[in-house]
């Protein structure tokens, strides 16, 4: 059954109330939120009460369930007017009755959820400490086992037995679908030439334009193919900021209208992505306010990393990406000054926040990261025990292409840009090259930069196989025609270490095929295939 929802004032920008107590930061003052003023209504104790999400400042929740699949697992929390003058609680239950007045009023079809499809792992009451406005988050654990694809709709509310209450009601309108499989029977390619490391910027494209990026690798001199597959094996989601609150001082996390939309519909953007294997992150960076990573006071660290964790587990992504650029350090009245701990405090505590099944890496650029190195600057944390992966951030295609090899022992390799070895941090996981997109008026894939790339290939100083590109391209009428397709190739063959250019028996080479991308949904060619479509 295919239902269109009509969400009704579904937020453009998640600045988050997402959890202020309860996840990480339970002792903060009570803040204001960008929802507005709590209505009136009846007295819960000497205040009145509104049901919250954590990852929606809607009472509307969009949740996608893939059948087969892990169960997905929201949390909900109750936040009072004003601070309780004493404890005070709330029963959750769930109204199958409100089932066919929220149809009624989104023009859909949706079924209700059964129970067996749903669990309250942390019980079913939520508790307001006196001199509190927010409870603690429980979760709600949502799974497809038995169900037919199809959207399905689980009202859960505090409102007493026999009332309806809208502010204190929350609806996971809930997606169930089949695994995604390739129209193609491509495979994701294993990593074992290549590990790709993607970024897709959701202000221009769909996420799904990454698996239209298809490599083979095939033998120069028998003309047969080694592997032909999608490539992509971790896929940065951006733009997504951190901003700052002028009227409470907190450290906001702005998925802005694209992301909030991309991740309102995994369904259609993330889920794919993820069900070929790949991971899909989100890459987060400086919204120039003045506030970034490097000038984060401990208590904005804690409420700023448990909105990260509640966008991630509400979504079910599987990791973060920190590129601390863009901030605007120093351009602000009244920022503090930038420090070398704020940063690895705040790669600490993400990690510990996100545990070590979900991917925390870093991109190592200019100034925010040029201390990792030193464990008595960053106050005693060894930041590369905390990160599955580092990468450079150094990818202008308006110069030639940059290595960035911190443990290389001859300086006549490295590049413009430099940077020591993260402490703690091994050289299999750092990642010495973001390849730029290059226009046919920019970049340099020959002279010196090829001749660099060749000779660090063949001195055996490659530490190993991760490729980095910056914001993935389609086919587009523009000035990168013709140009940007080529670079994939180009580049995975100057430092494969088994390609033409230095097994003269094999002579591999690597091929892009941007045929798929050419493909447009009615069945023609043309341009622009994915960009985006909202």
């Amino acid at each position: 059954m295919k239902t269109q929802i009509k969400m009704k004032n579904i937020p453009k920008i998640l600045l988050a109330t997402v959890l202020a107590a309860g996840l990480a930061a339970c002792d903060a003052d009570p803040v204001d939120t960008t929802r507005g003023t709590l209505p009136d209504g009846g007295e819960l104790g000497a205040t009145y009460g509104i049901l919250r999400s954590a990852v929606s400042a809607d009472n509307t929740v969009a949740v996608a369930l893939t059948v087969g699949a892990d169960p997905a697992v929201q949390q909900l929390y109750f936040e009072q007017t004003q601070p309780a003058a004493a404890a005070a609680s709330v029963t959750l239950r769930v109204d199958e009755e409100l089932v066919e007045a929220f149809n009624a009023a989104n023009e859909t079809a949706c079924e209700v959820l059964p129970a067996a499809n749903y669990a309250f792992p942390d019980g079913t009451t939520l508790s307001v400490a006196a001199g509190k406005q927010q409870s603690d988050p429980l979760r709600i654990s949502l799974h497809a086992d038995g169900l037919d694809a199809g959207t399905y709709l689980l009202p859960v509310t505090a409102a007493a037995a026999g009332e309806s209450d809208a502010s204190q009601t929350v609806y996971y309108v809930v997606s169930v679908r089949e695994p995604y499989t390739d129209p193609n029977g491509y495979d994701l390619h294993d990593g074992s030439d290549f590990f790709f490391v993607f970024y897709v910027n959701t202000k221009d494209y769909q996420p799904l334009l990454a698996q239209d990026y298809i490599m083979y690798k095939m033998n120069g001199a028998t003309s047969e193919f080694e592997w032909y597959n999608t490539i992509g094996n971790i896929i940065n989601l951006r733009t997504v900021t951190i901003k700052y609150s002028e009227s409470t001082g907190r450290a906001l996390l702005d998925l802005g209208t694209d992301m909030t939309y991309v991740l309102e519909h995994t369904s259609k953007y993330i889920r794919p992505l993820q069900e070929e294997g790949r991971k899909v992150c989100i890459s987060l960076e400086g919204g120039n306010t003045g506030l970034g990573f490097c000038n984060l006071s401990d208590e904005q660290i804690a409420d700023f990393v448990a909105q990260v964790k509640a966008v991630v587990d509400g979504y079910d992504l599987d990791g973060i990406n920190l590129w601390d650029r863009n901030a605007g350090y120093g351009t602000v009245e009244g920022m503090p000054e930038t420090n070398t701990t704020s940063y690895p405090k705040l790669i600490k505590a993400m990690r510990e926040a996100l545990g070590t099944d979900k991917l925390l890496t870093l991109t190592v650029y200019e100034e925010p990261t040029a201390t990792f190195w030193d464990t008595e600057a960053t106050g005693g944390i060894v930041v590369g025990e905390y990160l599955d992966y580092a990468w450079s951030g150094y990818d202008k295609n308006t110069e030639a292409v940059q290595l960035l090899d911190p443990w290389h022992p001859d300086e006549s390799y490295v590049s413009a840009y430099t940077q020591k070895p993260i402490a703690g941090l091994d050289p299999s996981k750092f990642g010495c090259i973001n390849f730029p997109m290059c226009s046919q008026q920019s970049g340099d894939l020959s002279g010196d930069a090829m001749t660099m790339l060749m000779s660090w290939v063949m001195a055996e100083y490659k530490p190993n196989n991760i490729v980095v590109f910056e914001d993935l391209r389609t086919n587009l009428q523009d000035e990168y025609e013709t140009v940007w397709d080529m670079i994939i190739p180009i580049f995975c063959t100057l430092v494969a270490s088994d390609s033409m250019f230095y097994d003269y028996v094999n002579m591999y080479m690597y091929m892009f095929d941007n045929s798929r991308i050419w493909e447009l949904p009615t069945g023609g060619s043309g341009y622009g295939k994915w960009l985006k479509d909202w």
